[in-house]
């Protein structure tokens, strides 16, 4: 309506809004650890649930208990979507996913899972082409 009244007296338009979303994932992790084995793992993961036969646990470990851990994924546009939170354990190489959503508001614990391998940053430097 704006746009009409602003057309019909000669005046310009007001500029077009930009609109964006914050999906409440931080990014960058900063733990190297934990950033790569989040990106080995999502992948597997999504607002559909998690695409692999990972063990589920009976119970989580007590030290997951009210933590919310590093966000893998979130529930995206899926109104019954699930979100998958990542903990590391690195004393004991150990990776838990928790899963949280759908209509019923399930709560699952998949792991442990090893810990994955990862080159150190200073192995993943790339060397200067040869001169010869």
């Amino acid at each position: 309506m704006a746009m009409l009244v602003a057309a019909a007296s000669g005046q310009r338009p007001p500029p077009p809004v930009t609109l964006t979303v914050d999906s409440g994932i931080p990014s960058p992790v900063a733990d190297p650890v934990t950033a790569c084995v989040a990106d080995r793992l999502k992948p597997f993961v999504g607002p559909y649930g998690v695409q692999q036969a990972w063990p589920v646990m009976a119970s989580p470990p007590k030290e997951l208990h009210h933590t919310l851990g590093t966000p893998l994924s979130d529930t995206g546009m899926v109104a019954d979507g699930y979100q998958q939170f990542l903990h590391v354990d690195a004393e004991a190489r150990a990776v838990y996913v928790v899963e949280q959503g759908g209509f019923a508001g399930t709560f699952k614990v998949y792991g442990p899972l090893p810990l994955p391998q990862c080159a150190s940053r200073s192995d993943s430097r790339e060397e200067p082409a040869s001169p010869r």
